[in-house]
């Protein structure tokens, strides 16, 4: 039998018929049959044992049924997280982190000597808690300071105070923003000397803390006589075993793994979506912009959001609606191959509707593709070549000759995790088709895939969010009136900055308004400050009194309301900006 012994039942002193029998009740001397002692057993390797013994050690009554512990990326501040182990038996249970430290179930702290919750007896259930750390932080001195670029030197080795990815802070900057450790001696001559994401000013003295992610390995071990319920396995996209969705196992032991990684940086800000827009947008900036943080899979309740955009010199904004949802989105870098023509496409002018392409993943059809060699307004398409019959007639009839999905993916994809972050990255090779035929200075070239709206953006990002209560408002402009006018549409005005002809209308002590506010028709000798401006009625002002000008703004501010269902990652092809496509809801002019 599997586990090595048969029945205790009496024997017999016949020759020896078979070796197979060497396990049983029997052992062979000399080609004879020797009968085990009542309550005793030969084992297969002729070893006499009782019957009560065997029981004990080969007992598989106690099952394991099931271990209930949340595997999602534990929080950079640490938790507590309760687990609950069903079925009857004995277990041992041992929690162990990246840095090779075993967890104390009585002091419910890490330590460097082995410990674990050893040989537990489980009837129905057991209930414990795990008490996960705050992420790895180390603190050195800046030595030195940093007024420009990327690289700083500490009083330390770096290898020994900082891995790379880990985030830093320190100051009010490195704190707002989410500045990483790109490289440690980055041009391998200074040990103490590390490189950032991002410039930024550092004081000399300065005491720089440095977070890293963590891996804790979760071993379930089922005790003599215990078994775990039977394996079920779960494997993901690339084939690849997921242990934490797996369930039971096929031997004594059962792991999960559970990995502590760095919050995740979503900001708020305005752009362009197609690449070309008008000139009135060009030049804006963008300030006073909402960051959120969250755990990788973590959700949170709404937040408040706001950014102010700020139009170029000469240049205005007026709000045709307030944004919705449909207008946010991400922009995705990745880098074409050459193309791969479709059967039957006519090449002639070395134009072409299918391309090779680094990475598909979380590419669907529809989304904008733009680029300096991408033909303009280009989406994800499928293709399709078709002949008609009997055209005109009331039998006309459609044949598809060639179809072509939009995304087609070539193999099973690569995912990894990287071994500072524990990020998780996706690479899915195949093609992609676009609606437009691309010249062939498309090869090797870098594009932007936009994904819109909550589909898009959760599709390449994993972030899954809703936008809600969005509004646009006006900073209004005002200005002082630089000379007396006496019944004149003719004003001389200091400033004109975020007036818009046509548009803006005009408030103010002496603004005769009796029919309606004036509003400004024309502008004129703008130099980017004072202007003079022809209004649709006339009016008589005295200098210096101050007018307000309403339905346009240089300045404007973006608010409402985020919830995140699930947080996302933050891929290497994504800069983690949750743009607003202006064009798409607001009016922009160059009025120089």
């Amino acid at each position: 039998m599997a586990n090595g012994y048969g029945s205790s039942s009496g024997g017999s002193t016949s020759p020896i018929i078979s070796t197979t029998q060497i396990g049983s009740t029997y052992t062979t001397v000399e080609d004879l049959k020797i009968a085990a002692p009542d309550g005793f057993h030969y084992m297969p390797d002729g070893t006499l044992m009782s019957d009560e013994k065997h029981k004990f050690l080969y007992r598989t009554n106690g099952v394991i049924n099931n271990f209930n512990l949340k595997t999602s990326n534990i929080k950079v501040g640490g938790e507590k997280r309760p687990f609950s182990i069903l079925g009857d038996g004995t277990f041992s249970l041992e929690v162990k982190n990246e840095s090779g430290s075993y967890y104390n179930f009585v002091t419910h702290s890490f330590q460097t000597t082995q410990a674990r919750l050893n040989h537990q007896t489980l009837k129905g259930s057991y209930n414990g808690y795990i008490q996960f750390p705050h992420a790895p932080q180390t603190e050195d001195i800046v030595n030195g300071a940093v007024n420009s670029g990327v690289k700083v030197v500490m009083d330390s080795d770096v290898a020994t105070k900082m891995q790379v990815g880990d985030r830093v802070t320190g100051n009010a900057a490195l704190d707002a923003a989410n500045v990483t450790v790109v490289a440690l001696d980055p041009d391998d001559d200074n040990d103490k000397e590390f490189s950032m994401s991002e410039a930024i000013v550092i004081a000399n003295d300065a005491v720089l803390t440095f977070t890293g992610s963590d891996q804790y390995d979760v071993f379930l071990f089922a005790e003599t006589g215990t078994k775990h319920r039977n394996y079920s396995e779960v494997r993901f996209a690339d084939n690849s075993i997921d242990i934490n969705s797996s369930t039971g196992s096929d031997s004594l032991l059962l792991r999960k793994v559970i990995y502590q990684t760095l919050d995740i940086q979503l900001t708020f800000a305005a752009t362009v979506s197609d690449g070309s827009s008008s000139a009135g947008l060009a030049g804006f900036s963008n300030s006073n912009q909402t960051i959120i943080s969250a755990q990788i899979g973590a959700s949170t309740g709404k937040i408040p959001f706001s950014f102010e955009i700020e139009a170029g010199s000469t240049h205005s904004f007026a709000v045709n609606r307030n944004p919705t949802m449909s207008d946010v989105f991400i922009k995705s870098n990745r880098t074409i191959g050459s193309f791969v023509a479709i059967e039957g496409e006519d090449v002639s002018e070395s134009t072409y509707y299918r391309w090779s392409i680094d990475n598909l993943d979380g590419i669907t059809a529809g989304m904008l593709a733009t680029g300096t060699n991408i033909t303009a307004g280009s989406k994800v398409s499928s293709y399709e070549e078709a002949i008609t019959s009997l055209t005109g007639y009331q039998a006309e009839k459609k044949y598809i000759k060639v179809i072509k999905q939009g995304v087609e993916k070539i193999g099973a994809p690569t995912i990894t995790r990287d071994a500072n972050t524990k990020a998780v990255t996706t690479v899915q090779t195949g093609n992609i088709v676009f609606d437009k035929k691309q010249a062939a200075a498309l090869d090797s070239d870098q594009i932007i895939i936009s994904g819109f709206g909550q589909d898009g953006i959760k599709s390449l990002t994993g972030w899954d969010i809703e936008l809600t209560d969005m509004i646009v408002t006006l900073t209004k402009p005002t200005s002082l009136v630089s000379s007396t006018t006496v019944n004149s549409t003719t004003v001389v005005v200091a400033n004109a900055d975020g007036v818009m002809d046509d548009v803006t209308t005009v408030s103010g002590f002496n603004i005769d308004s009796s029919v309606a506010e004036p509003t400004v028709t024309n502008i004129g000798s703008y130099t980017g400050s004072t202007a003079t401006l022809t209004l649709s009625s006339a009016q008589s002002l005295e200098a210096g009194e101050t007018l307000t000008f309403n339905g346009s703004a240089r300045k404007i501010t973006i608010s409402g309301n985020v919830k995140v269902i699930s947080a996302g990652s933050s891929p290497a092809y994504w800069n983690g900006v949750l743009g607003f496509a202006l064009e798409k809801f607001i009016a922009a002019t160059d009025e120089s």
